[in-house]
């Protein structure tokens, strides 16, 4: 090792940073395995697609390999820093290719499901939740990505501005609407029921996207 700080799972994202701007690539492993998931996890839920969600991940650790040296703590977390960058890769893919929001949404490995004792319920509750994937990604995407952000990660909403660079008022007001726009499409799928091959079951989705404000 070249630095005094061996880079490892108990050092700060500060100085695995700084270590990075020296050249040590172990660093950036670190870094790498911290924070991937959380990343790929924003892309996938924003595009529907493992293989665009994929492309992006390896896209903002490129990105964060090449402008290191740009990242200012003082304006939020490396998390923060590494959704932006996610955010704005997300947006410029979805205007190249003019991406098709109702595409096929096949499982993904973080909506891993709670198992019952009944399958009826297991396969109704499958449905809920494509249902939902699929809502959410019909949203325009200012409404998109606050859902995403705040409901699906659990980010708060001073975080959450800083990534979309806006007020918080805005994303309170966003989250609301596209609380409301989600709502109203997953009762109208609730309505239908047997119809169209469902179960006549309450949707659980109206439940998760009601709670908060």
């Amino acid at each position: 090792m070249t630095s005094d700080l061996s880079p490892t799972h108990r050092a700060t994202d500060a100085d695995l940073l700084a270590l990075m701007a020296g050249g040590d690539r172990e660093a950036f492993g670190v870094l790498f395995r911290r924070y991937h998931s959380a990343v790929y996890r924003f892309a996938r839920q924003m595009t529907g697609s493992k293989e665009a969600a994929e492309d992006v991940t390896q896209e903002v650790f490129i990105a964060l390999a090449e402008t290191v040296g740009r990242y200012d703590s003082a304006l939020g977390s490396l998390g923060t820093y590494l959704y932006g960058i996610a955010r704005n890769l997300v947006r410029q893919r979805y205007k190249r290719a003019k991406l098709e929001l109702n595409v096929a949404l096949e499982q993904g490995a973080s909506d891993s499901l709670t198992t019952t004792s009944d399958p009826v319920d297991d396969i109704a509750r499958a449905e809920d939740l494509r249902a939902l994937r699929r809502a959410i990604l019909r949203l325009p995407m200012r409404y998109r990505e606050v859902i995403v952000l705040c409901e699906l990660n659990d980010l708060p909403y001073e975080e959450a501005a800083r990534i979309v660079g806006c007020p918080v008022g805005t994303i309170r007001s966003r989250l609301s609407r596209a609380k409301k726009m989600l709502i109203e499409r997953c009762q109208r799928l609730a309505s239908r029921g047997p119809a169209e091959g469902t179960p006549g079951v309450q949707r659980p989705c109206l439940k998760l996207i009601m709670n908060g404000d």
